[in-house]
């Protein structure tokens, strides 16, 4: 009796040694841009929970401004230390993985069809899970409030432009004259910087596009972002293209929003949000377990339900999910964002779009014309291509 008791002892000192070593302590570096004080909050709150749920790691954050973007993602990927999980945006997704930044990861179900080349290496293999997504919609407030937006054209609100009802348009901000001006660019027919080679989409059809800002712009307010919601919430101007964080502050004054932009494309640009698993992380499956968690689908759609400014979860069910369809405001911007397109990402997009944008303002300030821009514009994306080298 006492040897069998003895055996019991020993096997379960065993077992009990096994268990212990398994759940040895884990510290994950989690690099994110999430830094306002609302976002923060819900990273802070993911992250109590995760470690609720799995005690043995503990998530270390290393917070990121987005202005300081793509320079502190490459100096955290090549210091010797990359952080174990980072976020990033989808547009900068295809630099990091065709330079082998990242583990690959199972593919999920769900994934819009948007994202699925911009988080796939050549192999074929997946290497960002996909978060959050978002768009901008064009919005209408105070006098134009009462446009019917189901049958809507540029001609229509050309027509009800004039110096007390303006339109807002971007002016130089990096990332921001893209998003803005791009969709009306796209409704004439234009598919500038929808594929690649992007030198191959400026042509004739991209004159189009430009023609129309040059007939908005006569009745235009020309701001940074952050002013022209200002503007389009106390009535400085009635119609800009602006993103989901508006609806808060258009509650209380009349306004309406288009689910769809006007013209041939209806596109709008959609953005989104991904995580990465660093390729030399010490703990890849744990690194796998933080990012399934507040990947989980009824997770994301809690943070997008308390932070409107989020979007929608990046995934394909956000779509048909009543709760983003109730209220329609988040309808609309709900069925823009399924229409929207999101750019080609190839390593060098940043430069392309830094070339973009200063040809779309040298035009909108009518330093160059049409003509000029596309000329222009052919030439410097032509030049960019023919000189990639392979490296961040």
């Amino acid at each position: 009796m006492f040897r069998i008791f003895f055996n019991i002892l020993f096997f379960s000192s065993l077992l009990f040694g096994c268990g212990h070593h398994s759940q040895s302590p884990i510290r994950l570096q989690f690099l994110h841009f999430w830094t306002e004080p609302k976002q923060q909050a819900l990273i802070d709150s993911l992250v109590a929970a995760f470690e609720r749920q799995y005690p043995h790691i503990t998530i270390e954050q290393i917070p990121v401004q987005w202005n300081e973007g793509r320079t502190k993602l490459v100096l955290a990927h090549t210091s010797g230390n990359p952080p174990d999980i980072t976020h990033l945006g989808i547009e900068w997704a295809q630099e990091f993985i065709s330079n082998d930044v990242f583990a690959s990861m199972p593919i999920n179900k769900g994934i819009p069809e948007q994202f699925i080349n911009q988080i796939k290496g050549e192999n074929g293999k997946i290497y960002c899970k996909p978060w959050t997504m978002n768009t901008r919609a064009l919005v209408f407030s105070h006098d134009l409030s009462t446009l019917d937006t189901n049958d809507l054209n540029w001609d229509i609100i050309i027509s009800r432009l004039n110096t007390s009802s303006i339109i807002g348009i971007n002016s130089s901000e990096p990332h921001n004259v893209s998003k803005k001006l791009l969709p009306i660019i796209w409704s004439t027919g234009s598919k500038l910087f929808q594929t690649l080679p992007f030198s191959s989409t400026c042509d004739s059809q991209l004159i189009e596009g430009l023609r129309l800002i040059r007939k908005l712009s006569k009745y235009a307010r020309i701001e940074q972002s952050r002013k022209l919601d200002e503007y389009i919430v106390n009535g400085t101007i009635h119609a800009v293209i602006t993103g989901q964080w508006i609806l808060p502050r258009l509650a209380n004054i009349p306004h309406i929003i288009a689910s769809s932009l006007p013209g041939k494309s209806g596109a709008s640009i959609l953005s989104g949000d991904c995580l990465g698993i660093s390729a030399s992380s010490r703990y890849p499956e744990e690194a796998t377990l933080f990012v399934s968690f507040i990947t989980n689908y009824e997770r994301v759609k809690n943070m997008c339900m308390q932070l409107q400014d989020i979007g929608l979860p990046a995934n394909m069910q956000s779509w048909n999910d009543q709760d983003f369809l109730v209220n329609q405001d988040i309808a609309q911007f709900t069925k823009q964002t399924r229409i929207s397109k999101i750019l080609p990402s190839p390593p060098y997009f940043l430069d392309a779009e830094r070339i973009l944008e200063e040809q779309l303002m040298l035009f909108v300030y009518e330093k160059v014309n049409e003509s000029e821009l596309l000329q222009s514009l052919k030439m410097q994306l032509l030049a960019l291509e023919k000189g990639q080298k392979k490296g961040p």
